[in-house]
């Protein structure tokens, strides 16, 4: 099994460049929002059961946080114990029970068939070798119980951007501040439903999310939040929201810049 591009310590130093660089508060409740209607278009509300998100970098820096959004008794799993400790003392005075867990999404620490609904945003995208997406995802479907869902989502190599960003060398993205930390291996839409009809799951929805265009959007988060134009800062959100309109067009998977997926375990009861 191949490593990460970096270890866990990197996305400890991700986390405090993060909380240390210019706000894009802007840009980040833009892609909640986009990740929230995919949660509530895709993942039926939870009464029973338990949830897991694949990441917890959202909890730990954003304004808002996806994990309410998946129901009570969520888990919430990364491999930063530091961007981990940060969502513990942010979600600490929600009322609602959360289990943070540091680990590898590659090697979770959760039992077979215990999980209801699963949210992967972009995690995956991090690793050097598909192969190592692809032991994720047979980790996801392992924890997933009996007629659960999996929402998952990858970088799009169908949006021209996206593959010529993946063509050039990642120092270089970074010094130019294109990229916030490494980005890698991905799936198009034919191999991701692919791996996913091979792991044993029926794939239902494929989509293209993210429509706007990303480095002019966050240059412009940045500027605005700088000059301090309050109302700016609450309507440029919704500006980039009209982007979206984009995924119902026959052109979405060149503007989309993530590749959206949801996949079904074949039905049988889930636990309680």
């Amino acid at each position: 099994m191949t490593q990460h591009r970096f270890s866990a310590h990197y996305w400890d130093d991700v986390l405090t460049t993060a909380r240390e660089s210019a706000p894009i508060h802007v840009w980040r409740t833009y892609m909640q929002r986009v990740y929230q209607c995919l949660v509530q278009d895709w993942l039926p509300a939870v009464e029973s059961g338990r949830s897991l998100k694949t990441d917890l970098f959202e909890e730990a820096v954003t304004p808002h946080y996806l994990l309410a959004d998946l129901g009570p008794r969520s888990i919430g799993i990364d491999v930063s114990p530091g961007v981990v400790q940060a969502a513990r003392k942010r979600l600490a005075s929600d009322q609602r029970v959360f289990s943070l867990l540091v680990g590898d999404v590659r090697q979770l620490p959760i039992k077979s068939g215990t999980i209801r609904h699963i949210l992967s945003g972009s995690s995956l995208d991090h690793f050097l070798d598909k192969s190592d997406v692809a032991a994720s995802l047979a980790e996801l479907v392992r924890v997933l119980c009996p007629g659960g869902v999996l929402v998952v989502t990858f970088d799009n190599p169908h949006n021209p951007l996206v593959r010529l960003r993946n063509q050039l060398p990642f120092d270089w993205l970074y010094r130019l501040g294109l990229v916030p930390y490494y980005v890698g291996a991905t799936y198009g839409r034919k191999e991701a439903c692919q791996q996913l009809k091979a792991l044993g799951l029926r794939v239902t929805e494929v989509t293209a999310v993210a429509h706007v265009p990303r480095a002019p959007a966050i240059w412009l988060s940045v500027l605005v939040e700088r000059a301090g134009w309050k109302l700016l800062e609450s309507v440029t959100p919704r500006v980039l929201d009209a982007f979206e309109v984009l995924k119902h067009w026959p052109t979405r998977y060149w503007t989309g810049y993530y590749l959206a997926v949801k996949a079904v375990k074949p039905m049988k009861p889930c636990p309680k």
